[in-house]
């Protein structure tokens, strides 16, 4: 049996899923208490979140953190960490992954400080633990939407928490990935709108789409529209075939897609 965290600043979900028994599903949302470690706060978890009570043969973690694309065919193991660390300068010890994307081309790295690793580890066991970004599995789903549309390029904006990840593909390509911090609508608009400034991109003719929880989501679609022609709300619901997962209130877009990914 396989649980399912996903890593916020704010929170925890949990999520118990195998695509055997497709409606057979948990979930559940454990707020963090900012001031308690992660330790402290699993072991609060553990206490009050039913579904834990489980036995797990592997725990998957869907890391938010920041993600860095490398092209797949420049990729070597052995340079991911140097390469993350020249990207980014973390204040605290890292282990860094990486998450191979063949269907975008690109290798994503990321990253997770070495004491949440191991709180996760003493507590559910160092050898089930395995580590994926959040963004590798929606970034996945956005490759293969809008592919029947006459505009290869596309824009796909995830907007979640306070932050925004916006993803620029070109049929199997990923041309742009980046992540930003936002506080309202007129930021998410500038990053989306500079960025395909930037690329040369015709936002009268090329699709944007938009993922993220209904409330963040539709305003967003909204303000799209007074500069876009084509904007587009993603309904995970639609998009997988009204799935237990899909419709179940509160689960982040970027678990359902990771819950779900092999049936895309």
């Amino acid at each position: 049996m396989s649980l399912f965290i996903r890593l916020s600043d704010s929170d925890l979900c949990f999520a118990r899923y195998e695509a055997g028994t497709p409606t057979d599903f948990d979930f559940a949302t454990f707020h963090l208490a900012p001031q308690a470690s992660l330790t402290l706060n699993l072991r609060g978890a553990m206490q009050q979140v039913g579904l834990l009570q489980h036995d797990f043969d592997r725990v998957e973690v869907l890391a938010g953190s920041a993600v860095t694309p490398v092209p797949l065919a420049d990729f070597q193991e052995e340079d991911a960490a140097p390469f993350y660390q020249f990207c980014f300068e973390p204040e605290a010890r890292q282990r860094v992954f990486y998450d191979t994307v063949p269907s975008v081309n690109a290798v994503f790295l990321f990253a997770l400080p070495e004491s949440v690793c191991h709180a996760l580890e003493e507590t559910f066991g160092e050898g089930r633990v395995r580590y994926t970004a959040a963004l590798t599995p929606v970034v996945q789903t956005f490759a293969g939407k809008g592919l029947g549309t006459s505009e290869s390029r596309r824009i796909f904006v995830y907007v979640h928490d306070d932050r925004a990840e916006i993803v620029v593909l070109e049929a199997g390509r990923l041309l742009m990935q980046n992540s930003f911090t936002v506080q309202s609508l007129t930021d998410i608009s500038y990053y989306t709108f500079n960025m395909a400034r930037h690329l040369a991109i015709d936002i009268s003719s090329t699709p944007v789409f938009v993922a993220g929880p209904t409330l963040l989501r539709d305003p967003v679609v909204t303000e799209f529209q007074q500069y876009a022609a084509k904007v587009f709300p993603i309904h995970p619901a639609a998009d997988f075939n009204r799935h237990i997962v899909a419709t179940t209130d509160g689960v982040p877009y970027d678990l359902v897609c990771a819950l779900l990914r092999r049936r895309v």
